[in-house]
């Protein structure tokens, strides 16, 4: 439970004591929308990341073409 609280009250920047004073039904709230929100942000980075490999080239790596400077 004191991590659950500490998770609640780091994802919504209110203090430990605030978390504890809340009702077990507005804990209980709180930790599953703070668990969905960090789960969607989670996806999103997961896709953005998906999507960014890939199209992004470092010089130097194509075998078939000569490396850069090297004239």
């Amino acid at each position: 439970m004191n991590s659950s609280a500490y998770y609640v009250a780091k994802h919504y920047g209110i203090r430990i004591g605030d978390v504890w004073s809340m009702s077990l039904h507005e804990f209980e709230e709180s930790l599953a929308f703070a668990s969905a929100a960090d789960k969607i942000k989670g996806e999103e980075i997961e896709a953005a990341t998906k999507d960014s490999k890939g199209k992004v080239g470092v010089a130097g790596t194509d075998a078939g073409q000569p490396m850069p400077f090297s004239d």
